[in-house]
């Protein structure tokens, strides 16, 4: 079996658009042909503007600007337009494949499925174009689509996600597990990392500049005053008047600290001071002279050890699981652990302070793991996380052979291109 190869974010992201829309209509002339599965100039603007929506939403509005379209992106010599046009183009092509795929097999679309599409279009139709088809129509027209259009690009959207699952099973139930074994080598790191904090929290003072403590324990009983600060303290304890009745305290043993936040809020925090950061520099190298490339053993100890890493390590004891395009708080972390070999040690600073971060070897079946849980099973589907993107990719695969079955009129395509279509945010 072909080693799976990864996937960036943007191409993703293209994926995962490309199910949504493109189809196959007789509305504008033909610019694409697999046996009697067709796609058309317009169902291709209207492709090209979602995409351009998608770019520029995530890289900001000068991606609007001709001028960034026309800039040379790296030595192939190839123009930002010149090379998502031909990545839409080959997308396309897999789309067209998977349908004509669906032809062939004889399957249909279930009436309810084709129901639920109708009423969709109704309720936009409703909502966004006060109930006029003709409006709605114009609305679409900046994009080189119309409802007929529309319409014909979610049937295709729900055509390609019923080939998959009747491929592939709806819970992947017809992959074998050497496929998820496969991806998961091929697209997973892991790693763990010890942290040194730079910042510190903001904590609640009183109007003397003391450090106020809450009295943690509800059944803790305590007298109110009607003022919202004693000016006498009661047996290191003073009165809050407040709709929550908590309890300030000085007991610095027995009760807790109270960060402060902000409008939003956010805990408040500010950078430690200059001796602070020193010391802590100092903390850092010296922890990590004592660290062993390769040694998990020495790495976890001190882990252990290492009260600010207390919490993460209880709630993942076999570390962080992150692919290339894995949304974390720690980046800057995931994009340096795909630099690193296992084994390896680096550190790495971000806005929490320095990480001293170890990559470890994957667990075999990690994603099986139940403490593990949080990285691959999805809550909303109670599905492994990655389960849509082996489908694409096994679908990708077994539609290769009709690729170089299809015809493109070239200079239909030619027509078009992601520089002079409009940014499609909503459709």
């Amino acid at each position: 079996m072909k080693a799976i190869k990864r996937l960036t974010a943007l191409v993703l992201a293209l994926l995962l658009l490309s199910l949504c829309f493109v189809g196959c209509s007789s509305k504008g002339p033909k610019m694409m042909q697999l046996g009697d599965s067709k796609i058309s100039l317009n169902l291709f603007y209207f492709y090209l503007s979602r995409m351009k929506g998608t770019y520029c939403a995530t890289y900001g509005i000068s991606a609007t600007d001709d001028a960034h379209w026309d800039t040379v992106m790296d030595s192939s010599g190839k123009t930002y337009n010149e090379y998502y046009t031909e990545f839409v183009l080959n997308e396309v092509k897999n789309l067209l494949a998977a349908v004509h795929l669906f032809e062939e097999l004889d399957l249909e679309l279930p009436d309810a499925t084709l129901d639920a599409i109708d009423e969709e279009i109704e309720r936009m139709i409703d909502e966004e174009a006060n109930g006029s088809k003709s409006q709605f129509n114009k609305m679409l027209s900046a994009y080189g689509a119309n409802v007929a259009v529309l319409r014909e690009a979610y049937i295709i959207e729900k055509k390609v996600e019923y080939l998959k699952d009747y491929l592939y099973g709806a819970n992947g139930g017809n992959i074998g597990g050497e496929m998820y074994e496969e991806y998961y080598q091929n697209n997973y790191a892991r790693f763990k990392h010890i942290l040194f904090t730079t910042y510190e929290y903001v904590y609640e003072k009183d109007e003397n500049g003391d450090d106020i403590y809450y009295v943690n324990s509800s059944s803790q009983e305590r007298k109110y005053k009607e003022t919202e600060y004693t000016t006498v303290k009661d047996g290191e304890t003073i009165y809050w008047t407040s709709d929550k009745k908590d309890h300030i305290s000085y007991d610095t043993e027995k009760d807790t600290r109270r960060r402060k936040t902000n409008e939003n809020g956010e805990y408040m925090t500010q950078p430690v001071s200059d001796s602070q950061h020193k010391k802590i520099l100092a903390d850092v190298k010296v922890t990590h002279e004592s660290l062993t490339k390769g040694s998990y053993s020495i790495f976890d100890e001190i882990l252990a050890d290492h009260n600010t890493s207390a919490e993460y390590t209880e709630s993942y004891p076999n570390g962080y699981y992150i692919t290339k395009t894995s949304d974390t708080a720690w980046n800057t972390i995931r994009d340096k652990v795909f630099k690193m070999e296992v084994g390896e040690i680096a550190e790495v600073e971000t806005k929490y302070g320095i990480h001293i971060v170890m990559r470890y070897e994957l667990e075999e079946s990690g994603y099986d793991l139940s403490e593990n849980a949080d990285f691959f099973i999805s809550n909303r589907t109670g599905q492994y996380n990655f389960l849509p993107s082996i489908k694409q990719y096994l679908l990708s695969e077994k539609v290769k052979p009709y690729l170089e079955e299809i015809v493109v009129k070239e200079k239909v395509y030619k027509k078009a291109d992601i520089k002079s279509v409009q940014p499609n945010y909503y459709y």
